[in-house]
């Protein structure tokens, strides 16, 4: 059966086609021939069984009288009259105690009927024919009449009929193919002609031929439609060339933009961090083979933060240009200059024979950068700090070599700005202790570690406490205690300055409130807050929440913020801190006098209070250029009707110079060191609160 389906699914559209005419037909005859059969067997049958009623009929007639007397002779003569026909089986006259008078049969036929149970009437059995009924005479019965006789003649004329059914299916079945088949050649050749075409277009995917017209009606209508599709298909063709054209062309462009976009920054066009691992990993192959050195030079661009910040991002974006410049001016033309991200460039030195080959252009690229580069009217001064890592000495793939050489760039920024180093493996501790660092802050951060102790701010004139500053300190079990400039600026770098600024915000505020709750004068406490802090979306409702926690009022709060605050954002900071000052906060800017750009903002910032930086404070009647700044600072801070706090102070001396320049208030060891929350305390309970 699979075969056959297998052989079906094979042959060609139009052989299927003839196959179901043909099986059509064959049914459609086969029908009519048992329908003609059935026709000529039921009439046959019937005629059969009439001619053979009417047999008995006669015979019935003529022997009443035989019957009735008695005769055996005359009733015998009767049934052997039936002789004459050839499918009389055998007859037999009864009388009414069915004892037969008389009787006929043919040679070897006996009787094969119980007629005593015979009910009267024609009947067809085991293929034979009876008829069975009684003798009348005058509305009596006299006797019954039973005569049977053979279907011989009914097979013989359904065979013969068989025959000729047989022979007339068979010969309109050749001739319904022939003209099927013939029909379907003159039909099939228009369409034979469309599959040619069909074919001929998808193997050769050419769309220049065409059909004639082979009429009006649907094959027509067809050939018509495919020659129109073709001429649309063919159109399509010629503009899908030209545009495939373009198209390549312009792949071939996106391409080659997306290589450069995936291998090269694209403001210095210099090679990215990508295609620099690439050439490492190249330029390593190659000094094994060669048995040869190279060097990785890590840079760092000394105080760009503060250009791009003050200056803006396009300034910013075309120092990082020039510097690019620079260094590919400087380097050979087998070395790599890449930009590594942000103000970092990497630069790959090839075949090299010794650290000697290093020192020459390490220096020139210091020198270089060192020339003031002019940007937009602005004369600028940039330097950069150099690490180096050299192969195989101090990494044997680039992985190593360039982290290496980030470690030694590290080191060289400590030295100051504009200088190299090279590294060494001692400096891994170094880096090791700062991964150490990390962890522990962010575990101290986790399980709240830190303390802080408060620093009394006493007005210069009264020698009453007009403020508190809160200062963070952090007890490490193994460490011991560190200083803020030992783990903020790490804070700082790995994004935990934010959540450590709200723990020191909220607990400065509960201890203050706790004071107050407690009987204590009241006081402001203040506390120093970052510019990433100030800069964050949600700084104020964070410190709104905060107060509303602790239940401190705003007037008894005071945030100190560095002037770098207000480098990159400036009207971003403003706005933060005028929301603040409309809640009563007063906003002090600690360290001033160090920054770079604070002066041109200070009119326009909504602050309260300077904080005069501690080194001028040390310096005081030391230097009259120095006492010349603090004056003009306080002058300053009067003129815009500010506050001005000196911290730092440790003598009386200092004390009394700065109460006679104006200051209005002191803080430092002079009156007090940092002290704990307790001491605190009793600190503000011995001294009056302004």
């Amino acid at each position: 059966m699979n075969k056959l389906i297998s052989w079906y699914k094979r042959i060609s559209f139009f052989k299927k086609q003839l196959l179901v005419a043909t099986l059509v037909t064959s049914i459609t005859l086969s029908l009519a021939s048992l329908m003609l059969y059935g026709k000529f067997y039921t009439d046959y049958k019937a005629g059969l069984m009439s001619g053979l009623s009417a047999k008995e009929a006669l015979v019935s007639e003529t022997s009443r009288s035989a019957l009735l007397f008695g005769d055996e002779e005359a009733a015998q003569a009767i049934l052997n009259s039936l002789s004459a026909f050839p499918a009389t089986r055998y007859a037999v006259l009864l009388d009414n105690a069915f004892t037969p008078v008389a009787q006929f049969s043919r040679t070897d036929i006996r009787v094969d009927i119980d007629y005593q149970s015979l009910q009267p009437g024609n009947h067809f059995l085991e293929q034979e024919l009876y008829v069975f009924n009684p003798v009348m005479m005058d509305g009596e019965q006299i006797g019954y009449l039973i005569i049977s006789a053979d279907t011989r003649s009914l097979a013989e004329q359904r065979n013969q009929y068989i025959w000729i059914l047989l022979l007339v299916f068979v010969l309109s079945l050749v001739v319904s193919f022939f003209l099927h088949w013939r029909l379907q050649y003159f039909i099939a050749a228009p369409m034979n002609k469309l599959v040619e075409l069909v074919g001929y277009v998808a193997r050769n995917r050419r769309y220049n031929k065409r059909l004639g017209n082979t009429g009006s009606d649907e094959l027509g209508t067809l050939v018509t439609g495919v020659n129109s599709m073709l001429d649309t298909i063919e159109e399509h063709e010629k503009q899908l060339h030209a545009h495939s054209e373009r198209l390549e062309s312009l792949v071939a462009l996106r391409t080659e933009q997306l290589f450069n976009r995936a291998n090269y920054d694209a403001l210095t066009q210099l090679p990215n961090r990508h295609l620099l691992v690439d050439r490492l990993n190249h330029g390593i192959d190659n000094a094994v083979r060669e048995n040869s050195q190279m060097a990785l030079m890590f840079l760092d661009l000394d105080r760009f933060k503060v250009i791009n910040d003050t200056l803006g991002h396009s300034v910013g974006d075309e120092l990082l240009v020039q510097v690019a410049q620079k260094l590919s001016a400087v380097v050979r033309k087998a070395d790599s200059v890449c930009r590594w991200g942000g103000d970092e460039f990497v630069i790959l030195l090839e075949h090299l024979h010794s650290k000697d080959d290093i020192v020459p252009l390490a220096e020139q690229i210091l020198f270089s950068l060192s020339e003031p580069i002019e940007i937009s009217g602005n004369q600028l001064h940039v330097s950069t700090s150099i690490g180096i890592a050299r192969f195989p000495e101090d990494g044997k793939d680039s992985a190593a070599l360039l982290e290496h050489a980030d470690i030694s760039m590290y080191r060289a920024k400590e030295q100051g700005p504009s200088q190299y180093c090279f590294f060494e493996a001692n400096m891994l501790d170094g880096s090791v202790q700062r991964l150490s660092l990390e962890h522990k802050l962010r575990l101290a951060l986790e399980n709240k570690s830190f303390h802080l102790v408060y620093q009394p701010q006493v007005c210069a004139d009264t020698g009453r406490v007009c403020g508190i500053e809160a200062l963070i300190r952090w007890q490490d079990e193994e460490l011991g205690l560190l200083n803020p400039v030992q783990f903020l600026p790490v804070a700082e770098d790995v994004g935990l300055m934010h959540s450590l600024s709200l723990w020191v915000l909220e607990e400065a505020c509960t201890q203050n409130a706790s004071w107050q709750a407690q009987g204590g004068q009241k006081a402001r406490v203040a506390v120093n807050l970052p510019a990433s802090f100030i800069m964050h979306p949600n700084a104020v409702n964070q410190i709104t929440d905060i107060l509303d926690k602790t239940g401190l009022a705003p007037k008894y709060l005071e945030i100190e913020i560095t002037e770098n605050t207000f480098i990159s954002n400036t009207d971003h900071a403003i706005k933060v801190l005028e929301q603040l000052r409309a809640m009563k906060i007063n906003i002090a800017v600690d360290d001033f006098g160090t920054g770079y750009s604070s002066m041109s903002y200070l009119p326009d910032l909504p602050i309260g209070t300077l904080k005069i930086d501690g080194s001028f404070v040390r310096q005081l009647g030391d230097d009259e250029a120095n006492d010349g700044i603090i004056q003009s600072i306080i002058t300053l801070g009067k003129s815009l009707g500010l506050s001005l706090i000196a911290e730092c102070v440790e003598s009386k001396e200092q004390a009394s110079k700065l109460r006679d320049m104006g200051c209005d208030m002191i803080q430092g060891y002079y009156y007090s060191k940092p002290l704990s929350a307790e001491k605190t305390q009793e600190f503000l309970s011995e001294t009056k609160v302004a």
